[in-house]
């Protein structure tokens, strides 16, 4: 039997990926390895040639998938010109065949996937890392020793493997033949003057579809006095010979480096002259070349908009609920995110404080949650929660209904032993001889009897925006269980201190984690062994950036127990007619909360909750998944990893709220499936995605702060062209140690447009080549943002 598949690395035929599969190799060896590639169909020769070397170098099996279609069919098909922006070729000839055989051939409980980007891509390595899921997906290159694109390639060299064509020739990447859609200007230039031939071929289908089509789209585009027009390739051409192309436009593709042409390397690249009238036959002319334009630039993307955040995954959710949820979207016309995580905190408002869950060992966890949606005003929120919440008003208020008879009977038989015990107390007080002794007896009894008779409170499942003295004594007489649920986040200004005036957390840090809570005070004495408080609330965005500037609040780790969602807002896309929520769902929804709830509320000791160990298994693979990402410097999540150190614990807590809404208040009597743990960490996937953007608001991101901090030591020195090293000296040491930690921050914002990095030429023909250097976005030194 051959050996399963642990660690499936995409190759693209590029150096980034034959690097990433080499570290693979050499941390787990070949025979568990698959080097994963997809043909488009269009791919230089030489590719071909270099992946079989780097797969013969490394002795690991390359699978090659393919669509079957080259990327002007699948435009043809798609009715679409693939361009920087959009390029549906990647889809359909790369990542559905990989997907595809990754469904077929490989468990994502214990395998892997590897992606070739490094460490200056490393801020997009959580989309990635989103799309790929149920796998886990690693960029090794990211982590140290951090070496670029030229020390790779000396690497496969010093292994005996020579470096692809493409690269040879100056392009900065080795897909599509050099003929990439995503690529700019130089980079289709280069094309024409290397490979002529595949420039005219591609014009050609251009401009066949840009007829068929009928429409003025083409693969580049140009901006001209702040509007975007199509730059069709037969345009280019005229401009190339006329020498009026943006040679520093290499687009999304290119690392914007310095072309660096080999005669040495041969093959089978045509030789048919430029000029040749065969070559250019059918195609268009212009008998004047444009004049030559200065290099354009797009609106950068600011930097806060980045952040991928996937809709709320209701299909994990069981039927009745995942239903209820969705009508409630729809007739509300709400993001399915704000009805999601209300849902949720409603499972933890019905099962927290009567039942754990049994991780491994001594780990138990709480079933209750801290969830908060964010979301602009207008985006009714109240009428969401009033939808959710509703059933659990009706729960309370048959548990008080249930409870009226025993707390009627508690408060007499408490009366009556306190006139007794006043009775007997005056009796002894008057009693003399042989006898006095005897009835004294009697009256410290009967006072004892009274003392210990207490009466029931009445049953309260949920408060409004409470004050933390309030939420300790209702936790108190309810057992150790509450619920705040608002729509409004005036609980964070009450926590923060507003009536106070200094931040009070304690019920609320340990009401989460279930830990032991005393308050002595000279009013009161409350003591709850085992609290569990959930929350839930719907916020304004504003209120996010507030409290993270709330002084302790991160430090005390507040900020690090709440489930956090950032949806888009779906005001002004609404519709105004929209259809109900059906009866039957409805009803299906408020009786399984209801009898959820009902059936809990007696649990002294709470139900324990146990996992089978398929469904364990898949939480320790999550765990390591997640491990790795919490190292403070290159972790994808070290910046919020108070956060995410809790994420697994959260996990398990959502699990058993899954099995307990599947099952009902019996769920203790079987174990939580490998399913259910599957469909929490889908949960737990999503809220890290909202989390990272959350964060992002409150501004825990280094990378992102940094990037922040170069914005504006560019716009206040106005500077048009600069080296990294002169933005590195103008930076405080604090904020930015060392050229390194400067690097994400300068690559985050070439990605988001503010700037280009670029290779000077070189002055003499002896010595190092010049250090790369920065062009900033107009906006930067016009005054503009």
């Amino acid at each position: 039997m051959s050996a399963p598949i642990r660690h499936v690395v995409m190759m693209s035929g590029g150096i980034g990926s034959w690097a990433t599969a080499k570290r693979v190799i050499d941390e787990h060896g070949p025979n568990e390895v698959v080097l994963l590639f997809a043909d488009t169909k269009v791919e230089d020769p030489d590719l071909y040639r270099f992946l079989d070397d780097a797969a013969g170098s490394l002795g690991a099996r390359l699978v090659k998938v393919a669509d079957g279609r080259t990327p002007w069919e699948v435009f043809q098909d798609r009715r679409i010109i693939g361009n920087s922006r959009i390029a549906p070729c990647s889809q359909y000839l790369k990542q559905i065949p990989c997907r595809r055989w990754l469904e077929e051939h490989t468990d994502p409980a214990v395998c892997a996937v590897y992606v070739g980007i490094d460490w200056s891509e490393t801020h997009r390595l959580p989309a990635i890392q989103a799309a790929y899921r149920p796998w886990t997906a690693l960029a090794p290159l990211c982590e140290p020793p951090y070496l670029d694109k030229e020390d790779l390639l000396r690497n496969a060299e010093a292994m005996g493997l020579r470096r692809p064509r493409l690269y040879t020739q100056g392009f900065p990447h080795n897909n599509c033949g050099g003929a990439c859609v995503r690529g700019g200007q130089a980079q289709w230039a280069l094309l024409y003057e290397t490979n002529p031939a595949r420039f005219a071929a591609e014009e050609r289908q251009e401009q066949a579809l840009r007829a068929e089509l009928g429409k003025d789209v083409a693969i580049l585009r140009e901006r001209i006095d702040g509007i975007t027009h199509p730059l069709p390739l037969v345009e280019l051409r005229s401009r190339i010979t006329g020498g009026a192309t943006d040679r520093e436009d290499w687009g999304g593709c290119g690392c914007f480096s310095e072309p660096t042409l080999n005669d040495d390397e041969g093959g089978d690249m045509p030789t048919q002259p430029v000029d040749s009238t065969d070559m250019w036959a059918g195609l268009a002319t212009h008998d004047t070349p444009p004049q030559p334009l200065k290099p354009m630039w797009d609106d950068p993307i600011p930097l806060t908009g980045q952040r991928e955040r996937p809709p709320f995954p209701a299909h994990v959710l069981p039927a009745w609920l995942g239903e209820f949820v969705a009508a409630v979207a729809e007739e509300t016309q709400t993001p399915v995110d704000l009805a999601g995580s209300v849902a949720l905190a409603v499972l933890a408002t019905a099962a927290g404080g009567r039942s754990v869950v049994h991780v491994r060992g001594n780990w138990r966890e709480p079933t209750n949650l801290y969830t908060v949606v964010a979301l602009p005003p207008a985006n009714r929120k109240s009428a969401v929660f009033a939808l959710l919440t509703d059933p659990l008003y009706e729960a309370e208020k048959q548990l008080k209904t249930a409870m009226k008879p025993v707390i009627v009977e508690a408060e007499l038989t408490a009366r009556l032993a306190k006139e007794a015990a006043d009775k007997a107390a005056a009796k002894a007080a008057s009693a003399d001889g042989d006898k006095r002794d005897e009835i004294v007896a009697t009256a410290v009894g009967l006072a004892q009897t009274a003392d210990t008779l207490t009466v029931p409170a009445e049953p309260v499942l949920l408060a409004d925006d409470s004050t933390p003295e309030t939420v300790t004594s209702l936790m108190a007489e309810q057992g150790g269980r509450l619920s705040v649920m608002s729509a409004e986040g005036g609980i964070f200004d009450i926590i923060a201190g507003r009536y106070s005036g200094a931040p009070n957390m304690e019920v609320f840090l340990k009401g989460h984690a279930g830990d032991r809570l005393r308050v002595n005070r000279q009013t009161r004495r409350e003591y709850i062994d085992a609290p569990a408080l959930t929350i839930g609330l719907a916020v304004q965005p504003d209120v996010l950036r507030d409290i993270g500037k709330v002084k302790g609040f991160e430090g005390r780790g507040l900020l690090a127990r709440f489930l956090y969602s950032l949806p888009v807002s779906t005001v002004g896309e609404r519709e105004v007619i929209t259809d109900p929520v059906p009866e039957e769902t409805a009803a299906a929804y408020t009786a399984r909360v209801i009898d959820l709830t009902l059936s809990l509320a007696e649990w002294t000791d709470p139900a324990v909750i146990q996992l089978t160990p398929e469904a364990d298994t898949a939480l320790i693979a999550y765990q390591e998944h997640i491990e790795p990402q919490l190292k403070a410097r290159g972790g994808t999540l070290g910046h919020i990893s108070n956060w995410a150190g809790k994420l697994a614990g959260a996990t398990a807590r959502m699990a058993a709220l899954l099995h307990l809404a599947e099952h009902g208040g019996s769920g203790y009597a079987r174990p939580v499936t490998e399913d259910t743990m599957r469909a929490a960490i889908e949960l737990g996937g999503y809220y890290t995605a909202h989390a990272l953007a959350v964060f992002d608001v409150m501004g825990a991101d280094p990378v992102l702060s940094r990037a922040r901090s170069v914005l504006g030591v560019l716009r206040d020195n106005g500077w048009e062209d600069v080296s990294r090293r002169d933005v590195f000296t103008v930076l405080s040491r604090s904020e930015v140690p060392t050229v390194a930690d400067l690097e994400p921050a300068l690559a985050l914002l070439e990605d988001h447009g503010y700037l280009r990095s670029y290779q000077p030429e070189r002055t003499g023909k002896r010595g190092r080549p010049p250090a790369p250097r920065l062009l900033a976005h107009p906006s930067l030194h016009h005054g503009g943002r």
